[in-house]
């Protein structure tokens, strides 16, 4: 039920109990008098019952407290243990000395209510708005970088990838069906839960053999339960399945029934006792089942009853069949080939967490997200504040989120009239789409070559921002008047397949040209063509405009000291790799590590200015 966070002080509470104790301008007291009282409870209402149930706790306490833990970099239950021994914490939250801590599952919980919407994000935007306006922050200058957050579990080999997919599903099946388990743990080819486990294996020749093995003991779980009525809903059997058909395929003209030792059906088990029997997957019988079997059978010809039950019970698990025998040599020809690369729209790098991706950025490879993050950058600014962070897959480029990145800044009334970025993020399309934003988007332009040197030569290659071109204010339609050499055009047309310019010159005129073999146009028979839009000719302007003038290379510059807030962000406050298995809460950790180097910063800057002490806060 909704509770909202009551104002009622306490002769309990630090500042009055231990008034000596904590300094006059200790950053408790900026943050209990300036900040608690800003964040806004009812944005979060909508996360409880109206009525009915046990109170929550404060809300104001619970996002305090993740703030805090993103600020040292605490786990769940350190931040448990500090907050009923830190005195500022008490004392910065309003609490009272010898309250009831807050657990750190209602702390988890609440973080996990969080995931999946957006109070938390506007939290961060109603904040930083706040200082922003309080300090009287300039927000027209700003800049942009990226990083790599990692996922929580290291880059794994096909080997790892194999061996800790089939150990995670084989625990789960453990747990829940123990009976099937011990069935077909028989027919793979390792203990995949004993004690002694390891990713690695330590004997490189025998690794690809091994891996066959595994590649094998995935096709057999995957037919065993596919069409399993409970197994083929466990999220770790969905992983297993995906993995399989991205990392491996059954080989063609193979007769896999015959290879499969079991194929359990879908059932509809009337009890417990049905469910246990119905769900079996049986598949080879060893020489101690046979044994088994052998005796089991000499005892129902000695219990007449025992056999009557027995045949009742083969006829309601009729869904289960059981095909074949499992060959001597089975290790010597799989029904299953590892492919030479996985196939898939994304590829999946670790069991624990599906949502990372792998991508590789020249010499680093990182299996995790991708992230933004966006500050204030004007030089008269006393201190710069996160305007905007985001999380998206490890593939996702820099110049398809520029354009969110302006969507989000105008939606939280935190537009800029100059934003920087890196070639990563500039581009001709992201240029003129800006420029529709009303936001002018600076820096290099991506795809070319950065070196001043070599475009300064006389012999360096031409682009179309070489040739002469007019733009219409008004429609923006483009038009090439000249070429480098001063040659004008034969005819110049709209093609509607590519959607380009197509300007056609005269092939005799070009050839004789000194510029030819510099020139970016295709010479023909008899007619020379230059392919040309609007977003190509913009991106080489820029290009040329970087390379040609240092003034504006020393305001782009500016855009360099977003790598100290990366520096920041990822290091500083834990954001470098992500604690959490999906990307959701990977984005939730990033979100409250930006909100709590914004509260730093405003704290920093309070005590820089010596207007606050705790004075002021008592009486």
């Amino acid at each position: 039920m909704y509770q909202p966070t009551s104002d009622q002080t306490s002769f309990f509470e630090p500042r009055f109990y231990l008034a000596d104790y904590l300094p006059e301008n200790d950053w408790s007291f900026i943050f209990r008098e300036k900040i608690w009282p800003i964040i806004d409870e009812e944005k979060f209402r909508h996360l409880y019952q109206e009525e009915g149930g046990a109170p929550n706790k404060s809300i104001k306490l619970k996002l305090s407290l993740l703030i805090f833990m993103s600020w040292e970099k605490m786990t769940w239950r350190t931040t448990e243990i500090m907050f009923e021994r830190r005195l500022d914490w008490i004392n910065a939250t309003c609490s009272q000395l010898g309250d009831k801590p807050i657990d750190h599952t209602t702390l988890h919980k609440f973080y996990s209510q969080l995931e999946n919407d957006e109070s938390a994000y506007q939290l961060f935007a109603d904040l930083t708005n706040a200082f922003i306006d309080e300090c009287q922050l300039s927000k027209s200058k700003q800049r942009t970088d990226s990083f790599f957050m990692r996922g929580w579990l290291a880059i794994l080999s096909r080997y790892g990838l194999f061996k800790e997919t089939i150990r995670t599903f084989l625990m789960v099946l453990r747990k829940h069906q123990f009976v099937l388990y011990e069935k077909i743990s028989v027919d793979l080819s390792k203990d995949y839960l004993k004690d002694n486990f390891d990713l690695t294996e330590k004997d490189k020749e025998n690794a690809r053999g091994k891996t066959k093995e595994m590649a094998h003991d995935l096709f057999l779980l995957k037919s065993a339960f596919e069409n399993h009525d409970h197994i083929k809903g466990y999220d770790t059997f969905k992983t297993l399945i995906k993995i399989f058909e991205q990392q491996c395929k059954v080989k063609e003209n193979e007769n896999t029934d015959l290879d499969k030792d079991v194929i359990v059906k879908e059932s509809q088990p009337n009890n417990e006792q049905e469910d246990i029997q119905g769900e079996s997957a049986t598949t080879t019988d060893t020489k101690g089942e046979r044994s088994r079997k052998t005796q089991e059978n000499k005892t129902d010809q000695c219990d007449p009853d025992t056999q009557v039950t027995r045949d009742k019970n083969a006829e309601k698990n009729k869904d289960l069949v059981v095909k074949g025998e499992k060959s001597e040599n089975q290790n010597e020809s799989f029904p299953v080939e590892i492919r030479e690369k996985p196939q898939g729209d994304k590829i999946i790098s670790s069991p624990h967490n599906t949502d990372a991706e792998y991508t590789r950025k020249r010499k680093q490879t990182v299996v995790g997200h991708h992230a933004f993050v966006t500050e204030t950058c004007d030089p008269n600014n006393p201190f710069q504040m996160v305007t905007d962070v985001n999380l998206e897959k490890a593939t996702h480029a820099d110049s398809k989120e520029i354009f969110e990145i302006e969507r989000r800044l105008k939606k939280n009334n935190l537009k800029p009239n100059d934003l920087y970025g890196d070639a990563g993020f500039v581009n001709g399309e992201s240029i003129l789409q800006s420029k529709k934003n009303g936001i002018n988007l600076e820096g290099p332009s991506s795809g070319r070559s950065q070196s001043i040197e070599n475009h300064e030569k006389k012999n360096r290659p031409l682009d179309v921002a070489d040739f002469d071109v007019l733009i219409d204010e008004q429609t923006k339609k483009l038009t090439v008047i000249a070429c480098p050499a001063g040659l004008c055009p034969k005819d110049q047309k709209l093609s509607k397949k590519t959607g380009k310019i197509l300007v056609h010159f005269i092939s005799s005129d070009c050839i004789a040209c000194k510029h030819c073999s510099r020139c970016p146009v295709k010479i023909g028979a008899r007619i020379t063509t230059l392919m040309i839009n609007e977003t190509q000719y913009a991106g080489a302007v820029r290009h040329h405009r970087y390379m040609e003038d240092s003034e504006y290379r020393k305001e782009c510059a500016v855009r360099s000291g977003a790598e100290s807030l990366v520096n920041e962000i990822a290091n500083a406050h834990g954001s470098r790799t992500s604690n959490h298995k999906t990307e959701k809460r990977s984005r939730l950790q990033l979100l409250f590590s930006a909100i709590s180097c914004n509260v730093k910063r405003y704290i920093r800057y309070n005590q820089e200015q010596g207007e606050f002490c705790v004075e002021n806060t008592i009486t």
